[in-house]
């Protein structure tokens, strides 16, 4: 490797070296929060880094509508209601943004100045967005820097997010009605990577666990990212979730929606002993599902050398539906965890038990990463 590219690989991996040291040594409190179509999810962190408070409320329908805030006013009414009845304090927040109007991308692009960077994603990136480029927030994160090869020049490898600026501005204007001042916006696929670098900065076996699946289990979408040594590779949105689950139990045993949530959350519905009429639906939504996890995967080993997902780790609410992650891992032969196995580990999860699965987006939306 030439001198010049060898200094250029050590500017790139003290970046990341520093970006895990941050993460170690923690930040100052923070509010995370993370708005979905059924509920606002709140978590208060302490200067340690460690939970200090959860809390959860239902958000009643029609305010969030696939991301997009429909009544602010009154959605900034349930969000202080959440933070008054959980006795979560203080004004600094962080925001997780997810939804069908964030386009993540991953982008391969010459090495160049940092000025340079952003007039080259915004051509890149045009084609991907419904909207003029100007009517995005665009930001970027260097995933790699990859020598030069015989002819070939240099390049950085980029994760790339953009989401509409009136989707965001209405998201800080209603939580500025909650008394709340957004620090900084965060996008899921990020936030994956930062607790994938957490987990593998606190185990024990630096060796183990360099790539890792992260699933997340939401009431209307799954969102696969798969992360390479920690750093982004690839994000897969499946529409559907939790929610169909739910209202599956419903009809077909004739339950109103919160019986068969309760339903869903209390019974091994994988259970080989178990048989309902609506065990098979379920096991297939499911195998369905498996299915879309199995491709994503597989694309993975294809684009990595054949070198496979060594931890796969579930959250969001439907990560709570009793024998799911044993059902995945015999069918997927790699091993499934819950998040919040990993995370109790080094957050008070263990106060906390499975629930930190389901604040996972809140939680990693605190976690700063700055060089």
């Amino acid at each position: 490797m030439k001198q010049k590219e060898k200094k250029q690989k050590t500017k790139y991996d003290t970046i990341m070296n520093k970006r895990e040291l941050r993460l170690q040594r923690g930040q100052k409190p923070m509010i995370g929060i993370d708005i979905g179509t059924d509920f606002i999810k709140i978590v208060q962190m302490k200067k340690n880094s460690r939970i200090s408070k959860l809390g959860m409320k239902s958000i009643p329908e029609g305010m969030v509508n696939q991301g997009r805030i429909e009544a602010s006013t009154s959605l900034a009414e349930e969000i202080k209601r959440a933070l008054s009845q959980n006795k979560i304090k203080g004004n600094r927040c962080s925001l997780c943004l997810s939804g069908s109007e964030l386009i993540v991308r991953e982008l391969k692009i010459p090495e160049m100045s940092e000025s340079q960077i952003f007039e080259n994603i915004k051509y890149e990136i045009t084609s991907f967005l419904p909207l003029n480029h100007d009517d995005y927030c665009i930001d970027y994160k260097v995933l790699e820097y990859i020598p030069s090869q015989d002819t070939t020049p240099a390049k950085l490898r980029l994760m790339v997010a953009a989401v509409p600026n009136s989707l965001v501005q209405n998201y800080i204007n209603t939580l500025k009605k909650a008394r709340l001042k957004v620090s900084y916006v965060d996008v899921a696929p990020n936030i994956a990577g930062k607790i994938a670098r957490w987990i593998m900065s606190n185990s024990a076996d630096k060796n183990i666990n360099k790539n890792i699946c992260m699933i997340d289990f939401g009431a209307h979408t799954t969102d696969i990212t798969i992360l390479k040594d920690g750093n982004y590779f690839i994000h897969k949105s499946i529409i559907n979730g939790g929610d169909y689950i739910t209202s599956l139990i419903a009809d077909k045993m004739n339950l109103d929606l919160m019986e068969a949530e309760a339903f869903k959350l209390k019974t091994n519905l994988f259970d080989e002993n178990f048989h309902n009429s609506v065990n098979q639906h379920i096991k297939n939504f499911i195998d369905f599902q498996i299915t879309d996890i199995e491709r994503t995967i597989e694309f993975f080993n294809n684009r990595n050398n054949n070198v496979g997902v060594d931890q796969i780790y579930i959250m969001g609410g439907g990560s709570l539906l009793s024998g799911l992650a044993k059902y995945m891992e015999e069918h997927l032969s790699v091993s499934v965890s819950l998040l919040s196995d990993a995370l109790k580990q080094f957050k008070n999860g263990n106060i906390f038990g499975d629930k930190v699965s389901v604040f996972s987006q809140a939680i990693g939306a605190t976690m700063r990463e700055e060089c």
